[in-house]
């Protein structure tokens, strides 16, 4: 029985060490993107009464290619073994002395669990640091964005509840300091922050109690002044919303992309160039049916707009969009990541185009190509040959125990 016992063992370990790791669902997580590795953590797997945070970490390996469709070869590498912290509605920024270190902020976890305001991780030895903090700190809060500056510093303002504080974290010296800058917002959260080219740091969209931040009238905090000003944007305003998301291109567009308000969930597509101020309705040349997300992350790689996640459609997302952002007057739903090691470019095209509409299912026709099932097929075979053999030797080594003894 003893040598039963361990063969059961020996099996469930090589099954759960081996096994292909596909994330769960999830929405109102957090994610950063590190050294071409995509990082998420935390957020809430379940919907309604049954509500359970996550405790999965894990990172998307975007160095390589891959189908979105295939999810044999999508790169998921999973660090939950490293003991992260249980947090939904947080915020996560890279900082450190070598800007290789992830700081997650805030976000709401379970009553009688220990968690701190800050985690770090750290990316090259892959273990978290406890911190420890000396003087003034700032509130429990959640529902925030972060936004990186001036080499090291990370600045964190509002949040749940009705917080309007703007506080500025010390990367290279794990300090606090509270700004009393003038002219400072009204509380809010789920909102997004952008830092802009000129470290300024843009505030989009959100709430308070009772009412939804316009989006035609934008909070803009310098960071050299400390000072706060309003930044009014020309064009067709955008409807109010929380809990979206928002990444900057490298030719200088802010895109913003579903979130939630009154109405209902959305899965609209809005543009602001910041070289102007001026917002424009995203042209998606491929729009994917019904598709609505909030409370998702998106992330810029490359020439593609990763969207992860979220709640969509009355239930919690599993799957991850990527749109291609690489002409800036058109946008493309794709299925095939290819990484490349050039700059970015933007192509600009005035030609017009039929928007025509497709199922979640499918979003490109010609992207489920036969390399990738054949990748599938020979990843399949030769782990299932190995896994066979795995247990023909442990088979094996267990009737040479039991024979034995």
């Amino acid at each position: 029985m003893l040598y039963f016992d361990f063969y059961i063992t020996f099996l469930l370990n090589f099954i759960f060490t081996f096994a292909a790791f596909i994330p769960n669902g999830r929405y109102s997580h957090f994610s950063v993107l590190f050294d071409k590795k995509l990082y998420f953590s935390g957020g809430f797997k379940d919907i309604g009464s049954s509500n359970i945070i996550t405790t999965e970490f894990f990172y998307l390996d975007v160095s390589k290619p891959f189908t979105i469709t295939d999810n044999i070869s999508i790169p998921w590498i999973d660090l939950t073994y490293t003991g992260g912290p249980l947090k939904e509605s947080a915020t996560a920024c890279v900082g450190g002395k070598n800007n290789d270190m992830i700081f997650i902020f805030g976000g709401f976890s379970y009553v009688g669990v220990n968690n701190s305001f800050v985690n770090q991780f750290d990316t090259n030895k892959q273990h978290w640091i406890n911190i420890t903090f000396v003087g003034n700190v700032p509130e429990v809060r959640e529902h925030i964005s972060c936004a990186n500056f001036d080499n090291g510093l990370i600045a964190i303002f509002g949040g749940f509840i009705s917080l309007d504080d703007l506080w500025i974290f010390n990367t290279l010296e794990l300090t606090w300091s509270l700004r009393n800058a003038t002219n400072a917002p009204s509380s809010r959260y789920s909102y997004c922050a952008i830092t802009l080219p000129d470290e300024n740091i843009l505030y989009i969209g959100g709430r308070d109690i009772g009412f939804y931040m316009l989006m035609n009238n934008l909070p803009l905090y310098n960071t050299k002044s400390d000072t706060w000003t309003n930044m009014s944007i020309s064009g067709p305003t955008p409807p109010v919303r929380e809990s979206f998301s928002a990444v900057l291109t490298s030719d200088g567009r802010i895109i913003i992309f579903g979130g939630h308000n009154a109405t209902g969930s959305l899965g609209d597509l809005w543009i602001l160039d910041i070289t102007i101020f001026q917002w424009s309705i995203g042209n998606i040349l491929n729009p994917i049916v019904n598709l609505t997300l909030d409370r998702h992350t998106a992330t810029i790689v490359d020439n593609y707009m990763f969207v992860a996640f979220g709640y969509s459609n009355g239930g919690v997302s599993s799957k991850i969009f990527m749109l291609d952002v690489s002409q800036k007057n058109s946008y493309k739903w794709v299925n095939e990541f290819t990484p490349n090691t050039t700059t970015t470019t933007t192509i600009t095209t005035t030609t017009a185009t039929t928007n025509m509409p497709i199922s979640s299912n499918s979003i490109s026709s010609n992207t489920n190509s036969s390399d990738s099932k054949n990748t599938s097929l020979i990843i399949g075979t030769i782990g299932s040959i190995i896994f066979l053999a795995i247990i023909v030797f442990a088979s094996i080594l267990t009737l040479k125990f039991i024979d034995k003894y």
